[in-house]
């Protein structure tokens, strides 16, 4: 073939080069209302990008919460997956340049009498040193370069999922300690009612002794001592649990006498504004994660397209070959290799349209996820707005039932004192004082808890990655 068609083929390779079959990305549409619900803010309004530490404003809460970015271990798997997810990413980025070696070989032989010609022997040597390339894939349809965009994606994806479980270990450090410092408020209740029970069983057992009690009520206070006795021992089992469940979270040891004289009233949780759904899809790390597999996925078509068209890889050899060493770096002693292949798919048995049925397939599968994630950050978010109202209708409710039961109870047992009725009128007004401060307790544990999952929803404080080169 003469040297022009060479120089066209050439011109022509160069041309492709850098053609790619990757589809155009277009985000999905966002499959949830515009709106809340519980009404709307505009973005400026929002305090979703508030960094924890403006949430989380309790002073141990905070030392507890650093704790754990440090210690808690599913925090350091998703770091450890990440930086796997980098070197991976690495990996694949390095198949798109050149495998340059540089190799060297010397021999250097006597043959026998027998081999050598004529009859006679010598010795004979060679030599060789050189730089070497080792079938490097020139990139024309742009697969390698998909594949290293798609491991470049799933990286990002990486990160994401990292902070997504930093989020995550953020808002169950802080709700365990919520629920550490409710079950401690229980505990407490439960001491101040067994010292009530007590109290009220010495004061029927003297009235008993004076003839003004029977022994049946001698047995309900009784009873009444009995059964708050164990409650307390219940509150203590949970009361130990909750401490348990706080330091497995934060990976360390806790404090538990500062828990102990803590308060739900100094958790110091701040309540935030929403802003609008689509906020969500630059301040969510899962589906920040989700479309970044999304964007894996789509490179990945492009280079299961490319796969239908012709490889062509180069081989080649730079260097010096010298039959005596001496001489090996001499100028005459200067050689190439140039060995160029092209390998086109003829018959597969139908493998690489397969694999492009499966990237399509993996594509729509990803764009259900993504959507399927934006509907459950919307629904986690929708969920906490809507509740938000009632909860504090129902707290408000439950603070003026507490109070009435607190100032019946202290009624009822004066009215019996003063023989004016019985010792059942008690009974009732203390159990219904029992639960109506345990219900108190459990309504201020699910606000703080309800803003803690406001919180996680919106997915603020977290900052997109950037790709890496």
């Amino acid at each position: 073939m003469s040297p022009g068609f060479f120089l066209c083929m050439t011109l022509c390779c160069l041309a492709l080069f850098g053609c790619s079959f990757e589809p155009e990305y277009v985000r999905p549409a966002l499959p949830v209302a515009q709106s809340w619900r519980a009404g709307s803010t505009s973005d400026h309004e929002s305090q979703g990008d508030l960094q924890w530490q403006s949430v989380f404003q309790g002073a141990y809460l905070q030392a507890l919460i650093s704790a754990s970015l440090e210690y808690n271990r599913d925090l350091r798997v998703a770091v450890n997956r990440m930086d796997e997810a980098r070197a991976q990413y690495q990996i694949q980025r390095a198949d798109v340049y050149p495998n340059l070696s540089l190799t060297a070989q010397a021999q250097r032989q006597r043959a026998s009498k027998a081999d050598a010609p004529y009859g006679g022997s010598g010795i004979s040597e060679h030599g060789q040193l050189g730089l070497s390339l080792n079938a490097y894939e020139i990139d024309l349809w742009g697969r390698l370069r998909n594949l290293k965009g798609a491991a470049n994606e799933l990286y990002k994806a990486s990160v994401e999922d990292a902070l997504s479980v930093k989020s995550n270990v953020i808002a169950q450090v802080a709700q365990a300690y919520c629920e550490a410092l409710a079950f401690v408020e229980l505990q407490r209740q439960s001491e101040e009612r067994l010292a009530m029970a007590r109290r009220s069983y010495e004061l029927v057992v003297q009235r008993r002794l004076l003839g003004v009690s029977s022994q049946l009520e001698v047995q309900q206070a009784q009873s009444l001592v009995l059964s708050t006795e164990a409650e307390q021992a219940i509150a203590i089992r949970q009361r130990n649990v909750a401490f348990n469940k706080l330091e497995f979270l934060v990976g360390t040891h806790v404090d538990q006498a500062r828990l102990q004289a803590g308060s739900l009233d100094d958790a110091g949780i701040a309540s935030i504004a929403p802003g609008l759904p689509s906020a969500l899809l630059v301040r969510r790390p899962d589906i920040r994660a989700q479309e970044s597999r999304l964007k894996a996925s789509n490179a990945n078509i492009g280079a299961a397209r490319a796969a239908f068209l012709p490889q062509i890889s180069l081989t080649g050899l730079l260097g010096f070959s010298s039959p005596q060493l001496s001489a090996l770096t001499q100028g005459n002693a200067r050689s190439w290799s140039f060995t160029p292949n092209l390998q086109l798919p003829i018959f597969d048995a139908g493998r690489n349209l397969a694999q492009l049925d499966m990237a399509w397939a993996r594509n729509k599968t990803a764009i259900s996820e993504y959507e399927k994630t934006i509907q459950v950050a919307f629904h986690e978010v929708a969920d906490a707005l809507d509740s938000n109202k009632a909860i504090s209708d129902e707290l408000d409710a439950e603070r003026q039932w507490a109070a009435s039961e607190s100032r019946r109870s202290e009624l009822a047992d004066l009215l019996y004192r003063d023989g004016v009725n019985s010792y059942l009128d008690v009974l009732d007004a203390q159990r219904d004082l029992r639960t109506a401060e345990q219900s108190l307790t459990r309504t201020r544990l699910l606000q703080l808890t309800n803003r803690i999952a406001l919180y996680k929803g919106l997915g603020g404080g977290w900052t997109a990655p950037t790709s890496i080169q």
